[in-house]
């Protein structure tokens, strides 16, 4: 499908001259939190589109520090980042039925088809798919696609969860996760710090208050300030990537509870096939707190 096709799939389509401003539209989700989405409430199909986006080699390098890539490299990570304030525009619009302040990342699939460069110009499509109804609340798509003419050279989809009481309860129980093999399995110590969240922010425009300080993370319920969730995939990727022995070219992850600032994890993971597997694991009571594979 290519991109002209994609955004006229969407109920309503926006055209932009550049990307949003992440800090502008940061500011835009707290006027959304008066929104009250109902059990049977859906998401609105919106569909933006930027063209000419090249992707800045200064920034990568930047991103790449703070993540753990080699200086130059387009991790397979690095456009999710590139295209939050897009998705940040859409979410934020009148006609999205949701609040953005408050929403869970839930789970995250990037696909890389062709390799992406510096010094090319991409067109950037953002668009929102379906909703589904959880025990916990609504959970909808987010897709994203980075087109080079009508070629796609690299697509991601965002699930994301907007709480909603009243859902029905599920009929049974949820079926167990299976765990990783831990006598195959190769284990690698990370140390997260208190500022991790700051640093983090400088690089994706990302300064959700959740994320930046303790005092700020307690005014929305959290006993710390917790990591970005696309800085634990990053992270998690530049550490397991060398093992593939090739560039990553599929990650699919699930986030099960946050990272809090600072802590300590272990990163448990098992190689087989070009494919590795991995949970990401707190050293204080070995909770999961994320699960993924990443293939070659």
């Amino acid at each position: 499908m290519s991109a002209a096709d994609r955004l006229k799939s969407s109920t309503k389509f926006f055209e932009l001259g550049e990307m949003p401003n992440g800090k502008v539209m940061l500011l835009k989700a707290a006027t959304t939190s008066t929104k009250k989405p109902k059990t049977d409430t859906q998401a609105v199909r919106l569909g933006a589109r930027v063209k000419k986006v090249y992707i800045d080699r200064e920034w990568v390098r930047a991103y790449n520090v703070v993540c753990g890539f080699q200086e130059d490299f387009i991790s397979l990570t690095a456009p999710q980042v590139l295209a939050s304030p897009l998705h940040m525009y859409l979410m934020s619009r009148a006609e999205h039925p949701f609040p953005m302040l408050g929403m869970v990342h839930l789970h995250n699939a990037v696909e890389l088809i062709q390799p992406l460069e510096f010094g090319v110009p991409y067109d950037v499509v953002v668009t929102i798919g379906d909703t589904r109804a959880i025990p916990q609340g609504l959970e909808f798509d987010v897709h994203t696609e980075f087109f080079k003419g009508d070629d796609v050279h690299w697509r991601g989809t965002m699930s994301v969860l907007c709480r909603v009481k009243g859902m029905p309860k599920p009929a049974g129980k949820p079926a167990a996760t299976e765990t990783l093999d831990p006598a195959q399995a190769q284990y690698v110590s990370l140390k997260v710090p208190e500022d991790q969240g700051r640093q983090y922010a400088k690089v994706s425009n990302d300064y959700n208050p959740i994320h930046l300080y303790a005092q700020t993370a307690k005014m929305f319920g959290f006993k710390q300030a917790i990591a970005h969730g696309m800085w634990s995939a990053a992270k998690t990727l530049s550490i397991l990537e060398a093992s593939l022995g090739a560039p990553a070219k599929q990650y699919s992850l699930s986030f099960k509870q946050p990272v809090f600032l600072p802590s300590k994890a272990s990163l448990k993971s098992v190689t087989s096939n070009g494919v590795v597997r991995y949970e990401l694991l707190a050293e204080r009571d070995s909770k999961v707190l994320m699960v993924g594979t990443i293939s070659a």
